[in-house]
């Protein structure tokens, strides 16, 4: 019999002839409840993530209750072993008070009613019913535990109901009615679970199922004796809550959440007002500039923490490149693992491996440079079996072009292990293109929060989700900062379900609050653009990064990006939109300036071709202010100097 159909069977026994079902099948509703209630909310993971904070409450509590009468006792000469399933009521006064945001201590006081009925064979073989009319006083100390799953107004319980007996009768098949003597005061094991519904600030509605699992006899008496009577129970409370939780302005602690804005950016670094995103299915090609360094650990010989990802010798796991994320800055973490798969494409290239140190801090350790040349030298070889003979190591000071050793930074990127090879292939970018991929727009969205609070930020987190996919989560331990989010190309869903956000903070006064909100998303299809005749195009986005420190001149290695890819990407209608960058180092206006020299020096070359007269350029010096890496990592602040180029071209 499937779950389904044991379930229907049970309720239509419970509505038309509730005797017929004993304890242990009520165990197994119970039971079912529990594993349908688990599955919900595994499926509702990402539904919440912040906290309910209760108030103290008082209110009222009633309950509909199935009595589970099971029974093993023979009384004037019939064998009652047959238990059935009565119905009562219980209900009465109820008291929360919470502990903190999981423990909150629960008291009911009030009335029990536990009548029922057990059956049994006489001598005679004729059937007997005995006829209990029990009603007790209940006092019901309860702990309940929310805040533990991500249904937050969930909660589960576990306590211990004593009970003082009032009215203690019975009869037997309609006889006279007698009273049960030495009637025992009740015990029973309370667990369950409810569901907080905040009808105001200070009114709680709370449906809520228990299962109590008696632990004492009706009566002590031999001739009642294996009589006990457990309950499912089927309530609700109505508390009205009084005084302020700690999550209340009591004029010293607070918090207030807030959204103060969220606006995108366009290329020119100006932001706007945020109302959508749109996400459009288009012809994609990127070209991912591949940083011929790897960054080191001060006064060590192995990559700086976060810089590289290095695979020890005991895993076999086969490298390919195109399995890698579709992101510069993933891409750049995996180089002794892209340059060492090449040299195996390219047999006959060669490769020179240079260690360099900062001069500053390094600058006793004579043997430093030589020994990060080393490691890279050796990684490739025992990882890759690359011919050492094939690789040849060198040691200098500074790089041949070194940033700045006068600001942290710069002598941070001065620690790094440099590569070049006598076969261009070993450094060349890598380029992804796809014939649909679904690029957003805007692309670059900033979220401007506010946390007003007298108090400490304890932590927060800020959650990016659609559909049930989390996106983007960022997480804090101190002030609550601004976001910026760059969508990268696939990122969004195939649909128009909405991006959903969430914050969540907390302060040193223990006080929880969370928002949330959306933003609309529109998705145009390959197939909508042409329902909706709207004009399709192909975007074609390269990056230049081997500006040196501080300069716009145009490398023999992008010049080469430029001949063999750019160009041959323009068509005679396209238009060439190109955008400089800087890392974060220096004067904002001064690396504006520099951003757009490096820009204009990228257009020169382009503009100068006699192909491209009826081309469009267009030209941006976006310098800082558009943070498109990492620049607390020097891979992202050298990805940072830049020049961007999206040539866009229609169908």
């Amino acid at each position: 019999m499937t779950t389904n159909l044991y379930l229907r069977k049970v309720l239509l026994l419970l509505i038309f002839n509730n005797s017929h079902i004993g304890e242990n099948e009520m165990k197994k509703i119970f039971h079912l409840f529990f594993m349908a209630l688990f599955c919900f909310n595994i499926l509702t993971l990402n539904a919440q993530n912040h906290y309910l904070i209760m108030k103290p409450a008082l209110g009222l509590y009633g309950n509909l209750n199935l009595n589970l009468h099971t029974s093993n006792f023979q009384f004037t000469g019939t064998n009652f072993n047959n238990g059935k399933t009565g119905l009562g009521f219980s209900g009465g006064i109820i008291g929360n008070f919470p502990l903190d945001k999981t423990f909150v201590f629960s008291l009911r006081l009030g009335y029990n009613g536990l009548s029922g009925k057990v059956e049994g064979l006489n001598p005679n073989g004729s059937n007997e019913t005995l006829d209990a009319k029990l009603d007790y006083v209940e006092l019901t100390p309860v702990m309940q535990f929310h805040n533990l799953l991500p249904l937050r107004n969930l909660y589960f319980l576990a306590g211990l109901e004593l009970d003082m007996p009032v009215t203690k009768k019975y009869s037997i098949s309609g006889g006279t009615v007698n009273d049960i003597p030495d009637a025992n005061f009740r015990a029973a094991i309370a667990l369950g679970l409810g569901y907080v519904f905040k009808l105001t600030p200070k009114i709680y509605l709370a449906p809520e199922i228990s299962y109590h699992h008696a632990l004492t006899n009706v009566s002590s008496n031999t001739n009642f004796d294996s009589w006990k009577v457990s309950q499912l129970r089927f309530g609700i409370s109505l508390t009205f809550a009084f005084g302020k939780d700690k999550g209340e302005d009591d004029g010293q602690h607070f918090l207030n959440l807030n959204m103060k804005e969220i606006r995108w950016y366009d290329k020119e670094n100006k932001f706007y007002p945020l109302d959508r995103v749109k996400v459009e299915d288009m012809q994609y090609t990127e070209l991912f500039p591949l940083v011929p360094y790897v960054f080191c650990e001060i006064n060590s010989n192995a990559p700086k923490k976060g810089a590289q990802v290095i695979v020890s010798e005991a895993k076999s796991e086969e490298f390919k490149i195109e399995a890698l994320e579709a992101n510069a800055m993933s891409l750049n973490l995996r180089t002794l693992d892209i340059i060492g798969s090449r040299m195996l494409l390219y047999p006959d290239a060669e490769l020179t491996i240079t260690g360099t140190n900062d001069r500053k801090q390094e600058i006793k350790n004579k043997d430093l440079a030589s020994q990060r040349a080393q490691f890279a030298k050796d990684y490739l070889v025992s990882r890759y079996k690359i011919n050492p003979e094939r690789i040849n190591v060198r040691a200098v000071g500074l790089p041949e072009k070194p940033s700045s050793s006068n600001i942290p930074e710069g002598i941070e990127e001065n620690r790094r292990i440099e590569f070049s090879s006598s076969n261009p292939k070993i450094l060349e970018p890598i380029i992804i293109q796809q014939e649909t991929q679904r690029i957003a727009d805007p692309d670059l969205i900033e979220f401007i929060p506010e946390a007003v609070t007298l108090d400490s930020i304890t932590n927060w987190q800020f959650e990016l989700a659609q559909g049930r996919s989390i996106l983007k989560t960022y997480n804090g331990t101190a002030s609550v900062i601004p976001m910026q989010w760059y969508i990268a190309p696939n990122e969004l869903r195939s649909d128009n379900l909405p991006i959903e956000w969430s914050l969540t903070a907390s302060t040193n006064a223990d006080i929880t609050k969370s928002i949330s909100g959306n933003i609309p998303v529109d998705y145009y299809s390959i197939t909508r653009k042409k329902e909706e005749q709207l004009a399709d195009k192909t975007i074609s986005k390269f990056s230049l990064v081997l500006f040196d420190f501080d300069k716009s001149d145009i490398s023999q290695r992008d010049m080469e990006i430029i001949n063999n890819h750019i160009i041959p990407a323009i068509k005679f209608n396209s238009t060439v939109k190109i955008y400089g960058y800087t890392d974060i180092i220096g004067d904002e206006e001064y690396n504006r300036k520099l951003a757009l020299r490096r820009a204009e020096s990228v257009k020169k070359v382009l503009a100068d071709n006699p192909k491209f007269k009826s081309v469009k350029f267009e030209v941006f010096g976006v310098g800082e202010n558009d943070k498109i890496f990492d620049n607390t990592s020097p891979i992202g602040r050298h990805l940072s100097r830049t020049v961007q180029i999206y040539v866009i071209t229609p169908k």
